[in-house]
């Protein structure tokens, strides 16, 4: 049975952590030959147990096969790697998980407390995810601020009051600017908050409140890393119909 065979097979064992790690090894397949089983611990932030534990529960004897089984999929051609479909099914019990065991009643809460909510995307796609964020809650009467940079950030400062909420999103949570910008706000009274894709990051340390939000990425034919941000929308979109439902304006 190859690596993908594994997953596919064992996958109703796994929980959102190993889910994780699941995706570090997929996206470093070459970096994990020179591993040992306590460096991707170290880098997935998370003990030598828990690789074991995964290892257990894909019926895969030790680290020496787990590296083998990896080492099959670097000589498999790119395409084999881009399985969209295996993604969605991935998508499916994040989901599923979302549903059972995310309890988004803190976040709600806060939201409804904030006067009014600063927003900040790391990237790209973050920046969309903001925008999608400030329609929502705009649409409803919320006040919403979107600023782009460091220097924007330094000019709302004096602006800022504790009934205020800093939302920051970002996949991997390691932007430099970011975590200049919430190491900055400690020193203000408004509160602050991170959506990223793992639950242990640069970003989540000095934040108040942190909401983890799994995603997956996916090799293309070009083999360029394609991030399929799907459930940061499905979170944000959660979380705007549980606010409607808590302020009765829906």
């Amino acid at each position: 049975m190859n690596w993908l065979e594994r997953k596919d097979t064992y996958d109703n064992r796994l929980t959102i952590q190993d889910r994780e790690i699941v995706a570090y090894l997929d996206q470093n397949l070459d970096k994990i030959q020179q591993m040992t089983s306590q460096e991707l611990a170290d880098a997935c932030f998370v003990s030598r147990s828990s690789i074991s534990r995964l290892l257990k529960k894909l019926e895969i004897t030790n680290f020496a096969a787990l590296k083998f089984l990896l080492g099959e999929e670097i000589t498999q051609p790119k395409l084999a790697r881009s399985d969209f479909s295996g993604l969605v099914n991935n998508y499916h019990h994040y989901i599923d998980q979302i549903f059972e065991k995310q309890d988004l009643s803190l976040y709600v809460q806060l939201l409804q407390e904030t006067d009014v909510l600063y927003l900040y995307g790391t990237g790209n796609a973050q920046k969309m995810e903001v925008e999608s964020l400030r329609h929502l809650f705009a649409s409803v009467g919320k006040e919403v601020v979107v600023f782009f940079d460091k220097g924007e950030f330094d000019y709302l400062k004096p602006l800022f009051k504790p009934n205020d909420l800093l939302l920051l999103l970002s996949y991997k949570g390691e932007s430099n600017e970011a975590i200049s910008i919430l190491k900055d706000s400690r020193s203000s009274v408004l509160k602050t908050m991170v959506m990223t894709q793992t639950s242990n990051n640069s970003m989540a340390k000095p934040s108040d409140h942190q909401l983890y939000v799994p995603t997956e990425s996916i090799v293309t034919p070009t083999t360029r890393t394609y991030e399929v941000s799907t459930t940061f929308y499905f979170i944000i979109d959660q979380l705007f119909y549980d606010y409607c439902q808590a302020t009765g304006v829906m």
